[in-house]
């Protein structure tokens, strides 16, 4: 098996919400710096669950460092650095506007209007918007060898696609550029006329509202008058990379019943994008270790080792049971295999808690190792 980083830069793990992809970004992330690369895993998970499983009490927008000796007492020797991070939404919105804003008194002005507080944490999209920014901003600096992307939960893979899109559609909508319409003068906009006793309109929408809010927006959706081509700009960048032959998306999903037609809706809609899944990562898959073994040979051994008859009766409930949802599980697996095709795949075990912490990567990161398996 081809390791899902050969030849790329970037991987991004995408799939719905609770199927492990925090997990698998974490355990990709530890078998790339194994390997040699000097690694960055990105998170936009707030339960902090990678933190807790790399072994951080901590960590925010800047990217912190796994110290090796955290792995090396559990056989894993990093050859290359591994750091992790997980950006913030509005300190990634900041540092757009400190990049595009064609002065200080522009950008201090949109950092202090109270929507575009609100437009940089709560906008539909954002939290997208946010995770590809500052995937961008990594990867342009050239400090890692490879960058691992755990993306938001989605019902459709097109949404962090269409992030920075979403964005600009948001500033350029016909409603708001009407409320700009007073304050224009021989084709221009000025901050001066933002005076709410200058037009009917304003003064109508003003007493429904409130004046101060109203211009407030005003003031807002002025602000970015001009700096729409950086925004247009770095959305291009985005998709250029999202892309390009140095990004490669890993599809990860569970052996819930559910999740059949979920693999495949996401990989469909990366596929219309004319982007590829380069992998199939299946998480929590359980295997019966007497799937081999007939039952009643099984239960003829209990009932040599157990006498008492209750104890006997749950301890064969629970083999059965076992072996029921091992069953399903394999079942949903070769039904997930059957949609994706040619796709690898690639099976993480069910463990016996959540992944959350250092000795649950390491139990899964070889599954992401060529040659390997969990």
């Amino acid at each position: 098996m081809t390791a899902v980083w050969e030849g790329r830069k970037v991987v991004m793990c995408v799939g719905t919400g609770g199927v492990g992809k925090t997990t698998a970004s974490a355990a990709i992330g530890l078998a790339a710096a194994a390997s040699g690369l000097r690694t960055l895993v990105m998170t936009i998970d707030p339960a902090r669950r990678l933190a807790n499983a790399l072994g951080l009490a901590e960590f925010g927008n800047v990217e912190r460092e796994i110290a090796a000796d955290l792995v090396t007492p559990l056989g894993i020797e990093l050859r290359a650095p591994l750091w992790a991070m997980m950006p913030d939404v509005k300190r990634t919105f900041d540092e757009l506007i400190v990049r595009v804003a064609p002065d200080r008194e522009r950008r201090e002005k949109i950092f202090q209007n109270r929507f575009y507080q609100q437009f940089s944490t709560a906008l539909v999209g954002s939290l997208e918007y946010a995770s590809v920014e500052k995937l961008y901003e990594v990867y342009t600096s050239g400090r890692y060898d490879l960058v691992v992307l755990d993306t938001p939960p989605s019902q459709n893979a097109t949404d962090f696609l269409e992030a920075p899109g979403k964005i600009l559609d948001f500033l350029e909508q016909e409603t708001l550029q009407w409320l700009l319409k007073p304050y224009a003068v021989a084709g221009k906009l000025s901050f001066k006329l933002l005076d709410l006793g200058n037009s009917f309109v304003l003064r109508t929408l003003g007493k429904m509202a409130g004046g101060d809010t109203i211009t407030e927006l005003a003031e807002f959706i002025l602000g970015f008058q001009g700096m729409y081509e950086g925004f247009r700009e770095r959305s291009r960048d985005v998709r250029a990379l999202l892309s390009s032959e140095e990004l490669a998306f890993v599809l990860v999903t569970s052996t819930q019943p559910n999740q059949v037609a979920a693999v495949q809706t996401l990989r469909e809609g990366l596929h219309r994008e004319g982007m590829h899944v380069r992998s199939v990562v299946v998480n929590r898959v359980r295997r019966d270790p007497f799937a081999d073994v007939r039952r009643s040979a099984l239960f003829e051994r209990i009932g040599e080792l157990v006498t008492d008859p209750q104890r006997r009766q749950a301890i064969e409930m629970a083999f059965t049971e076992e072996g029921m949802l091992a069953e399903l599980g394999v079942t949903v697996l070769d039904r997930v295999k059957q949609k994706v095709g040619p796709t690898p795949i690639i099976e993480l075990p069910e463990l016996p808690l959540d992944a959350h912490d250092l000795d649950s990567l390491v139990a899964l990161h070889s599954a992401f190792l060529p040659g390997g398996g969990p």
